[in-house]
């Protein structure tokens, strides 16, 4: 391993923050000037611009702060192609190369240098849940009651205790999960930021189910929706992610449907997987226009009413009336273009859908829109962009780096509930497989 690192331009574009983070195992930081000349022209894509300029002042910063760790190779010469100077440059400093480029990395290699292949989505991504097993715990303590709530003093020591077995500080400003492994299961306990406690939820009704009209409930199926209901019931605000079928969707809506008289907002963007595919401008009014996007609430609704009797249809509910009919009760359509000047007050909810696909600049405006009592739910998959939306212009992603806090339980639904052949779907997306 060499004391030199070397940034390309991609890493630098996805997030302008690498440098310092290479930093910290690195002596020395290489810039090429063609990287430097690539994002300055970058700086007038409309794409890229953002990501870009922000780039460049991550540089300039880094420069002021740590002048004696970063290097610049500025010397001229006859190349082929941008690729070549940075590889050219990585050679004359014996420098290691940092890409995310699989090609580059593997042409480095063929040239004799260390190449870091980095996939920077994944990192530096905030984690809320911590695992410990029964016996990690006996080994630090010689006999443990575990209790089912923690307060005050108690709350001190049981904090300190699973930060010795986990050895990481734990943060009691923010919402985390623990999960104790026992020989017949798991226990879950809970961090409240602003009452300062830790309880025990798996076993607490209050978190383990949420109740819809007419006797309907939603149960948790898995300790993580257990997390998910605990956080919509108690954190001002939550960000709830996970993939295709993991309940996002469902636990948000029967949330709203049980805890607001008033109705709840509910926003989107409203981007399209691939232009390839868009059907052009879609008939009727803003709310109708956005219900083509909606279809994750719509069948959400679906699911809890669908099967309840009183309506058409041989005694149950069809997919028509829950569409026209509840879902214009209990929620109120908003364009994400409209909710500039939207203020969530007392009982006020708010839920923003595939939240993946919302840039920085939206995602900020959104967090502005809760007043004191107004709760904001976040709802996406960090991994369903399909390139709509670049990593370094991505609002989610960034909101992922910057939690914790206080203010936003963090809760991610590991398993999805769908068909098997969801498994052909994770496969298809699996970026190992060719």
């Amino acid at each position: 391993m060499s004391n030199t690192i070397t940034i390309d331009t991609n890493l630098l574009l996805d997030d302008p923050n690498i440098i310092y983070k290479l930093s910290k195992d690195y002596s020395y930081v290489l810039i090429p000037r063609t990287v430097l000349k690539e994002l300055d022209k970058h700086k007038y894509d409309p794409d890229l611009s953002y990501s870009a300029r922000n780039a460049i002042l991550s540089i300039l910063n880094f420069k002021r702060e740590y002048p004696d760790k970063i290097k610049f190779y500025v010397k001229g010469g006859e190349v082929d192609t941008n690729d070549t100077w940075i590889i050219e440059a990585s050679k004359h400093h014996q420098a290691d190369l940092a890409t995310k480029d699989i090609s580059m990395s593997i042409i480095a290699e063929a040239e004799g240098l260390n190449s870091k292949l980095y996939d920077v989505v994944l990192n530096n991504v905030f984690q809320p849940y911590h695992y410990v097993t029964i016996e990690q715990i006996y080994e630090h303590m010689s006999v443990v009651q575990l209790e089912r709530f923690y307060s005050k003093e108690a709350y001190k020591e049981i904090l300190t205790l699973f930060s010795q077995i986990l050895k990481t500080k734990l943060n009691p400003k923010s919402w985390f999960f623990i999960f104790v492994s026992i020989e017949d299961g798991v226990y879950v306990y809970a961090n409240h930021p602003i009452k300062n406690y830790l309880t025990r939820i798996d076993h607490h009704p209050h978190y383990k189910e949420i109740k819809c009209e007419n006797n309907m409930k939603i149960y948790a199926r898995d300790v993580y929706q257990n997390c998910a209901i605990y956080a919509l019931r108690e954190a001002p605000s939550v960000l709830l992610t996970g993939k295709w079928g993991s309940g996002k969707s469902l636990l948000s809506s029967a949330y709203a449907l049980e805890t607001k008289n008033k109705k709840a907002f509910i926003t989107r963007a409203p981007l399209g997987i691939n232009q390839k595919y868009e059907i052009g401008f879609l008939p009727g009014n803003k709310e109708e226009k956005m219900m083509d996007w909606l279809g994750g609430f719509t069948s959400a609704l679906y699911y809890i009413y669908g099967n309840t009797n009183g309506q058409s249809n041989n005694g149950h509910r069809g997919y028509n009336y829950v569409k026209e009919e509840i879902f214009d009760k209990k929620f109120e359509v908003l364009p994400l273009n409209s909710i500039q000047g939207l203020s969530l007050l007392e009982n006020d909810t708010l839920l923003v859908d595939e939240v993946q696909l919302i840039s920085v600049d939206y995602m900020s405006m959104i967090l502005s829109r809760p007043t004191e009592h107004g709760k904001l739910i976040l709802i996406g998959d960090l991994k369903q962009t399909y390139n709509i939306v670049k990593p370094s212009e991505s609002g989610l992603l960034k909101l992922l780096r910057i939690l914790p806090h206080h203010s936003m339980a963090f809760v991610s639904l590991e398993n999805s509930y769908r068909s098997d052949i969801i498994d052909l779907a994770d496969k298809l997306q699996d970026k190992t497989i060719g």
